[in-house]
């Protein structure tokens, strides 16, 4: 590689300056040697500093932005301008401004950015600044800095949150039902993460709370976690289809117990139905089932072709493997839509503990577990033993239930309009049989609503986490929707036109609790609740991504045209070195040739 054209000017031009430099020395070594020594290497740096000029920056100042937790002794240095955000604390000096734009608004001037403190909240990140931006983020506070909302959840089905905290590995991070009980404990890890869970019961908005415990069983932080729990406006329509087994027995109790509207059909060969006689695969019964369960001996040509065709129009199906997969059967699921590979081979299955101690385990249970006898269902019970056969699944299909170690047990693909689902739990029922009916329930209830049919009621899309004095969008909206605040006031929200069919709106809430959005239809109003849990509540989870997110804003600021170097600095004139130059050179001439200097 060649070296910059600076780089070799600086190597030639010092060179030579050093070599007639030392050439005076040996000559003679008097003052006047010295003199003209050091007259030579004046020369050949003036000489330089005229091919190369130095870098002068373009513009004025220098903007110090103040943000939250910038120390109150900041002083703006030569140069610069202190500037404070509404976030900042009382700073002596400094100008205070509402935000960023009108900061930049005032002084045109400014060559550059320096933000100090936590960073720059999304008011302030919207718009680019156009000036090249230093942020060095603070380390993230102690306590909640991730959390990741669990999804809306059918009834009786269990839902997961994750989350990382800074500074408690090794403490506990707890998970509370609104009543106060303890339904799950997890130690924190090393890097922070913990993964928590529970079943969700009656429909409806609930806040369960976050615990976070240090090594020494102190708490650090309580945080409220909303959880929408779904309740189906009417029953889902299931056909179950197969042939007499334990497994379609226990479906169809499972079925019954969930309230769903079951048709069944179990054929037991010579034209013999054990089943109730109402499950049918023509169209008709297919466009109105919102879920069908069939067992992959059961997928014969035709009622292959009818299912592919219900799936495309939204039906819902979950093939149930009876066995290992064979070549016919991976072309009876491609037909459906799902495309997987393996499965050949049945494989142990890794179940987790129920619970960590017996209070979780009481929790889980429910209310029910009165009925349930003492002696099933306990801490020291062995797991059962139950296989799965080893699908592996390509980039479209999505796990919906994954074992203790992360193998995938269930998932579904898209087709058309509905999904097709695969089951590969090998005798599944033995989980009733061993005690553990509530994860038996539990797998099939998040399943079927995996694959289930999509319903036409209302739903509106809102943030998982939404804060109070924080803007969100309220999207899936039409016509001129608006939103109730807990004390009844109403306001108005305008759907931005940008948002096209998403039909999205920014709302700013004041008040913690549910708000509920109003719909007007033709058919009259309907309505959307969500709750909106108090920002404070989540100072450090919100300083650290400030801070994440301000880093992010200020990398983009230094690329691009408008930031690029040429932009913010310039060489200066080199006509000053040029004479510079010429009159150390001419002096140089003269001396030389006044001395007359010799060698000793």
């Amino acid at each position: 590689m060649m070296p910059a054209p600076e780089t070799l000017a600086a190597v030639l031009i010092g060179a030579g300056a050093a070599l007639a430099a030392i050439r005076w020395l040996v000559m003679r070594r008097d003052l006047r040697t010295a003199a003209l020594a050091l007259l030579t290497l004046a020369s050949g740096a003036l000489l330089y500093l005229t091919l190369f000029p130095p870098m002068l920056p373009l513009g004025g100042e220098r903007l110090i932005i103040a943000t939250a937790e910038t120390p109150a002794t900041t002083k703006a240095g030569v140069g610069e301008r202190l500037i404070a955000l509404p976030e900042a604390p009382p700073i002596s000096g400094a100008e205070r401004v509402p935000d960023l734009a009108t900061a930049l608004r005032r002084h045109p001037r400014g060559s550059a950015l320096t933000i100090l403190g936590r960073g720059l909240t999304s008011r302030d990140r919207e718009q680019a600044a156009g000036l090249p931006t230093r942020f060095t983020p603070l380390p993230a506070p102690r306590g909640l800095v991730r959390l990741d909302p669990p999804a809306d959840t059918p009834a009786g089905a269990v839902f997961v949150l994750g989350g990382a905290a800074h500074g408690l590995a090794g403490g506990w991070a707890e998970l509370l039902d609104p009543s106060g009980a303890r339904v799950d404990r997890r130690v924190i890890g090393d890097d922070g993460g913990f993964t928590l869970g529970a079943a969700a019961r009656a429909p409806g908005l609930t806040l369960f709370t976050l615990r976070l415990r240090s090594n020494d069983g102190s708490t650090v932080s309580e945080t409220p976690v909303p959880l929408r729990t779904l309740a189906e406006p009417e029953p889902v329509r299931l056909l179950l289809i197969g042939a007499p087994s334990p497994e379609n027995k226990y479906l169809r109790r499972w079925a019954e117990d969930a309230g769903l509207d079951v048709a069944i059909s179990l054929a037991a060969g010579g034209g013999v139905d054990l089943g109730d006689g109402g499950a049918r695969l023509d169209p008709g019964a297919l466009a109105k089932a919102d879920v069908v369960i069939i067992d992959d001996s059961a997928l014969g040509g035709g009622t292959r072709a009818a299912l592919a065709r219900a799936v495309a129009g939204g039906l819902g199906v979950v093939v149930r493997m009876t066995g290992p997969a064979t070549g016919a059967a991976r072309q009876n699921w491609r037909a459906l839509g799902i495309d997987v590979g393996g499965g050949g081979d049945a494989v142990p299955l890794a179940l987790a503990p129920l619970a960590e101690d017996a209070e979780t385990l009481a929790v889980r249970r429910g209310p029910a577990a009165g009925e349930v006898p003492a002696s099933l269902n306990t801490l020291e019970d062995p797991m059962p033993d139950l296989a799965r056969f080893a699908v592996r699944g390509g980039g479209d299909f999505v796990p919906a239930l994954r074992d203790a170690e992360g193998a995938v047990l269930a998932g579904w693909q898209q087709r058309g309009q509905g999904r097709a689902g695969l089951w590969a739990v090998a005798g599944s029922f033995a989980l009733v049989l061993g005690g553990q009916q509530e994860r038996y329930y539990q797998w099939w209830s998040t399943m079927v609503s995996a694959v289930a049919r999509p319903t036409r009621a209302f739903r509106a899309e809102t943030a998982p986490l939404v804060m109070t004095g924080e803007r969100t969008a309220l999207c899936g909206l039409t016509g001129a929707p608006r939103v109730r605040a807990p004390d009844g006031r109403e306001t108005a929200l305008a759907i931005d036109p940008r948002a096209g069919p998403r039909g999205c709106a920014a709302y700013w809430p004041e008040r913690t609790g549910v708000h509920t959005i109003i719909q007007p239809g033709e058919q009259g109003e309907r309505t959307w609740d969500f709750a909106v849990v108090p920002a404070q509540r989540f100072g450090a989870m919100r300083a650290a991504q400030t801070g994440e997110a301000t880093a992010r804003w200020a990398a983009t600021q230094r690329s691009g045209t408008a930031t690029s170097a040429q932009d913010t600095e310039r060489r200066g004139p080199a006509w000053p070195w040029l004479l510079g130059w010429l009159a150390a050179s001419s002096a140089l001439w003269l001396a030389e040739r006044r001395w007359r200097i010799s060698p000793a």
